[in-house]
């Protein structure tokens, strides 16, 4: 009798958990949505989808949905830990773009068969892992066959489509001129380039201005620690002004070779409270 009035006292003292469904069907609602390395609008895109496509989901969180990695995602890994489409080290990362700065996104094992898609320097661009979780926002899929995603209200856009013509080994826009100072040979070979995108953060200048060209940056606070947005570029007249001021930031992103952060070219910027 004790038991079960503890058991009592219990349930009425915890709440009940809800559980997202996870292993369940989503469908693509819109049309260049993309696909990124983490649950947050500032990481890498790594491929981007189209209305109707069918998707497997693992969970949810927040404003994302974990999806598992489907064929046409490209990352990438050291041509030197690949011989003949066979991964010859062990605990070898694999990272979002060709370089170290990109952000890894799981490990490969001695052994594993990667299916290569292309080369950049000395890094080759493999398709993703089968059994890799990438993020898409939930509104841009719907649940089908008993997922409990709602559907949207209307079909938007995470972000403006992608351009419809770009230059094949960068990803370059050829229907838009690059902002000054920027050439295909800086982008790194990602697709969203040039992508209207929309960022909030304090102003702050680079400190030691470590990366060339870099002289500013977007920061917020995660975790109770300072973290970079994205990079920005703009009239060199006008940044200085700008300088510890909260904004939202509208405007282009690129993504350039060996840069951790993309960099934002600035369109339209409106202070914060």
């Amino acid at each position: 009798m004790k038991f079960n009035w503890l058991v009592l006292v219990l349930a009425n003292v915890i709440p009940a958990m809800a559980f997202e469904p996870t292993n369940f069907q989503v469908r693509v609602v819109g049309d260049d949505v993309n696909v990124r390395v983490r649950p947050d609008a500032g990481t890498e895109v790594v491929t981007q989808l189209q209305a109707g496509q069918f998707l497997s989901a693992v969970r949810v969180e927040g404003d994302w949905v974990g999806i598992l990695a489907p064929t046409n995602a490209g990352l990438w890994v050291k041509k030197q830990y690949v011989k003949d489409g066979v991964v010859t080290g062990d605990k070898i990362r694999i990272r979002s773009g060709p370089g170290i700065s990109y952000r890894d996104v799981g490990m490969l094992s001695k052994g594993a068969v990667l299916t290569e898609l292309g080369s950049h320097g000395d890094w080759l661009k493999v398709a993703a892992p089968a059994d890799l979780v990438l993020w898409v926002n939930r509104t841009m899929v719907q649940s089908f066959e008993g997922g409990s995603l709602s559907a949207p209200v209307a079909i938007a856009q995470e972000t403006v489509p992608a351009v419809e013509k770009v230059d094949v080994a960068t990803n370059a826009p050829l229907s838009r001129e690059l902002p000054a100072g920027l050439s295909r040979d800086d982008l790194a070979p990602v697709l969203g380039q040039g992508t209207l995108v929309e960022r909030s953060g304090t102003v702050e200048r680079v400190p030691l201005a470590f990366f060339r060209g870099m002289d500013y940056r977007l920061v917020t606070m995660r975790d109770q620690r300072k973290a970079t947005v994205c990079y920005l570029r703009g009239n060199e007249t006008q940044m200085p002004s700008l300088v510890d001021r909260r904004l939202t930031v509208k405007g282009r992103e690129y993504w350039l070779n060996n840069q951790r952060y993309a960099v934002i070219y600035p369109e339209l910027i409106t202070p914060l409270p």
